[in-house]
């Protein structure tokens, strides 16, 4: 069959959103979204550990998923102007905290295997989330050469 779309016809919304969700960004985000719940279960098993970074790393991810699925930062009559900066800051002080926590939850030794496996969990979830940054920022770095900081940074997270 020949596709009879034109490339300058809107996308409906179903087309727009499942078009982000299969981008490198929505990848990303949706594997951040799963560690870190599967970071929070393993945690909330033994009773002595630290979760509420996973928690709060948690919502986050998918305030700032919801926020790029409805493509919010590219809306003119909204001012997202440090939509970028905020994604940025999340992914940093997220990254951080669940590699601090989790090293300190291994290093509490080896009494309770939900603590081990939430520990190790969020060790590969610091993993992502800083590689997250690390897009993040040549992203910025590309859209501030080309004098567009306001665009949706969803297509240009380098593959």
């Amino acid at each position: 069959m020949v596709d009879t779309k034109e490339d300058n016809q809107p996308l409906y919304a179903t087309e727009q959103n499942t078009k982000f969700i299969w981008s490198p960004k929505g990848i990303i985000l949706a594997l951040e979204i799963a560690l870190c719940a599967i970071v929070t279960i393993c945690k909330t098993v033994s009773s002595e550990c630290y979760f509420w970074d996973c928690i709060t790393e948690l919502v986050w991810a998918i305030l700032i998923f919801i926020v790029y699925v409805i493509d919010l930062p590219t809306y003119p009559h909204l001012s997202l102007m440090y939509f970028q900066w905020l994604d940025l800051f999340r992914a940093i002080t997220g990254s951080l905290l669940l590699l601090v926590t989790s090293l300190i939850g291994l290093s509490r030794g080896w009494q309770s295997s939900g603590e081990v496996a939430g520990s190790i969990s969020g060790l590969l979830a610091a993993a992502v989330i800083g590689y997250d940054a690390f897009g993040i920022i040549k992203c910025i770095k590309n859209l501030k050469q080309k004098g567009r900081l306001l665009v949706s940074i969803s297509s240009n997270i380098p593959k």
